[in-house]
């Protein structure tokens, strides 16, 4: 199959404006009129989402990103530099276009695998390029769903969804993964995880409030669920004590946690106890299941080292907001920064100095899907994912017959002396 896309792929070229936005249309409506057997497919793969909630955080989005690409592209395709005749007689006729890569293999990411994969489509057709889909294993009912849809909208020499187990091994002209690989691979850029910064000049109990309240969503498996809170050293045990308060409130009867997750949470609450951590578990009356609080977070605590959905919120100390913005880019760029406080230097501080996916000032959670804005969770979207799906050429011309000779004497040769760079 890769080769035969290859084929078509080069038998194609130029890829015109009017294709590129054919295909992005046709991959719009292959997601739009089969949303609800899509929710239902997420909503089969991860037990903690049902389907209003991948409708809201994937379905959504993916169809904004996609849409931004079908309006951008004629603009981001244009060649950028001197194509004009007076730029030409000036002598500065060079400028650079954008061309397709080739055929990529896209391996879908695990987490929200509609919504990126969405994502990284919309760069991938916007650039012209074909692709060949695998879904990750944890993505069974979607990758299914998506193999038997597709072909209805794209002939397989554009798009194919794959399930060889070598899928990583094929010569794509660009491979895109989860986790980087060696040689010409590309890496998606992982999510670190979400923290909130507790400012010193925040209402506690308010705050305490929502970050529970957010937490206990889906059992603290919602995508823009806190993961750790990083707090003034000095209000540790009163921001503590609000959170705990907070968490002893009746909750909605989330569903226990498997056996194997049970016994690994009950691992990491060990490993933080021994480590110097104090687990403060709050048992809400009534309905809910136990939030456990840990203060004294350190580094080398496995809770602050691994991944885990669910019912756990670690406590991390800083002297100066500095050192808070430190231990979050000691991590991937989360996909989210919730920040509560009144002090708007130190706010502008926060938004200025730390990356992430989506921020939120004093619990002001961003949609998930924001689609008159065109806002989405994946990391590359847009312009940016069509640059990054292209290829780069610089194109070198000469001045117009009569002005060559006077701009060999005012400018010189023009590499200067250096060897070209091929990219």
């Amino acid at each position: 199959m890769l080769e035969a896309q290859r084929g078509a792929f080069f038998a194609d070229l130029p890829v015109s404006l009017a294709l590129r936005r054919d295909r992005l249309r046709r991959a719009v409506l292959m997601i739009e009129k089969n949303a609800d057997a899509l929710c239902d497919a997420l909503a089969a793969d991860q037990p903690n989402q049902d389907s209003d909630s991948a409708r809201l955080i994937e379905v959504a989005p993916a169809l904004a990103a996609l849409r931004t690409a079908i309006d951008g592209v004629g603009r981001w395709m244009r060649p950028k530099g001197g194509r004009s005749l007076l730029a030409r007689l000036r002598g500065a006729g060079d400028y650079v276009e954008y061309l397709p890569v080739g055929v990529i293999g896209i391996a879908a990411p695990a987490s929200l695998p509609l919504l990126r994969t969405a994502g990284i489509l919309a760069g991938a057709l916007a650039a012209g390029n074909r692709v060949t889909l695998k879904f990750d294993a944890a993505s069974e009912q979607l990758g299914r769903l998506i193999g038997e849809l597709a072909p209805d909208f794209f002939d397989p020499l554009e798009l194919a969804v794959a399930s060889d187990g070598d899928f990583a091994q094929q010569p794509f002209d660009l491979l895109v993964t989860s986790e980087p690989q060696e040689g010409d691979g590309v890496m998606i850029a992982r999510s670190g995880p979400s923290p909130v910064i507790l400012g010193r000049s925040a209402d506690f109990a308010k705050a305490a409030d929502n970050v529970i309240a957010r937490k206990r969503l889906k059992g603290g498996s919602a995508p823009l669920a806190p993961d750790y809170l990083l707090v003034p050293e000095e209000q540790e045990e009163a921001i503590a004590s609000w959170l705990w308060r907070a968490a002893m409130q009746p909750g909605a009867n989330e569903a226990a946690l498997p056996g194997a997750e049970q016994q690994r949470l009950a691992r990491l609450l060990d490993n933080a106890r021994a480590r110097g951590g104090e687990v403060m578990t709050a048992e809400p009356r009534g309905a809910g299941m136990p939030l456990h609080i840990i203060r004294h977070a350190s580094e080398d605590m496995l809770v602050m080292q691994e991944e885990f959905r669910g019912l756990i919120l670690p406590l991390r100390n800083y002297a100066r907001i500095e050192d808070a913005i430190a231990t979050i880019h000691r991590r991937p760029p989360p996909l989210a920064i919730t920040y509560f406080g009144r002090d708007a230097a130190e706010r502008r501080h926060v938004l200025e100095h730390t990356l992430s996916s989506a921020i939120a000032i004093d619990g002001r959670v961003p949609s998930a899907a924001k689609a008159d804005a065109g806002m989405t969770l994946n990391i590359d979207h847009g312009e940016a994912g069509f640059r990054r799906f292209s290829r780069t050429r610089h194109v070198c011309r000469q001045p117009l017959a009569g002005f060559a000779r006077a701009s060999a004497r005012d400018g010189g040769d023009d590499l200067g002396g250096a060897a070209p760079a091929l990219h």
